[in-house]
């Protein structure tokens, strides 16, 4: 069944519109009829089953039924370290099909992008909110992952959360791994660390431990940056319960 995206400010009542972007997608792409069911998530948790009343620039919908989906119990961070190309795009899609509740971006010194592409990474935003709306409506999930502006390294380091466990990975790290890791019985959130392609430097590592972060490695073979973080937030959101 196809599925959209209400406006955040739409109030949900017998029938609704919908906004001029989703209508346009539903009407000149899709080219969907009069008639024909679909579903609406409205951002917040619920997930409406509508059918299309009337076509315009903003498509007017019939509300049939509503269920409400609880978030995760333990949601999970991804902080990613800003990778080359399209892999960004990548992970943003698969994070947002494996549960995790929020992703922030950020440069490091390793970061294989030169400063005049970094700068223009915040124009990215809305190209990157786009791909995990579509991810939502592709895996059915009425929560959309939130998306944070990229920030630096330090930044993200200071922004730690006392109540939230952080566990930066580090390919480098020779004691500690996830066959060592214990995750509190009454964790209320957790915070992952990952790197871009070149990885993080020592006193990076460092850094994040002296503010709290845990070092692990992912095992002895050294992974490309996409492969470790999807295995990585695979892994973790099973402990947690989220898969």
């Amino acid at each position: 069944m196809r599925r959209f995206f209400l406006s955040p400010d739409v109030e949900i009542s017998d029938e609704v519109l919908l906004s001029k972007a989703e209508s346009h997608h539903l009407t000149k792409v899709l080219r969907l009829p009069v008639g024909m069911l679909l579903q609406l998530f409205d951002g917040r948790g619920h997930i409406h089953d509508a059918e299309i009343v009337a076509m315009g620039k903003q498509v007017r919908l019939r509300i049939l039924s509503s269920v409400y989906v609880e978030e995760d119990g333990v949601p999970l961070r991804v902080c990613q370290g800003i990778l080359k190309g399209q892999k960004m795009e990548f992970l943003l899609q698969k994070c947002t099909e494996l549960g995790v509740s929020e992703f922030i971006p950020f440069s490091s010194s390793r970061c294989q992008l030169k400063k005049t592409e970094l700068r223009k990474l915040a124009d990215k935003q809305d190209r990157w909110q786009r791909i995990i709306d579509e991810a939502c409506k592709q895996c059915n999930r009425p929560w959309p992952m939130k998306l944070g502006t990229v920030i630096s390294l330090e930044e993200m380091v200071l922004q730690r959360e006392e109540a939230r466990p952080g566990i930066l990975f580090w390919e480098e790290e020779k004691e500690a791994s996830l066959h060592t890791f214990s995750l509190p019985a009454d964790v209320a959130g957790l915070q992952i660390v990952l790197g871009p392609e070149g990885g993080f430097s020592s006193d990076e590592a460092e850094a994040a431990r002296k503010a709290g972060f845990q070092v692990l490695s992912l095992g002895p073979r050294i992974l490309r940056a996409e492969t470790a973080a999807l295995a990585a937030v695979s892994i973790i959101q099973h402990l947690i319960g989220n898969m």
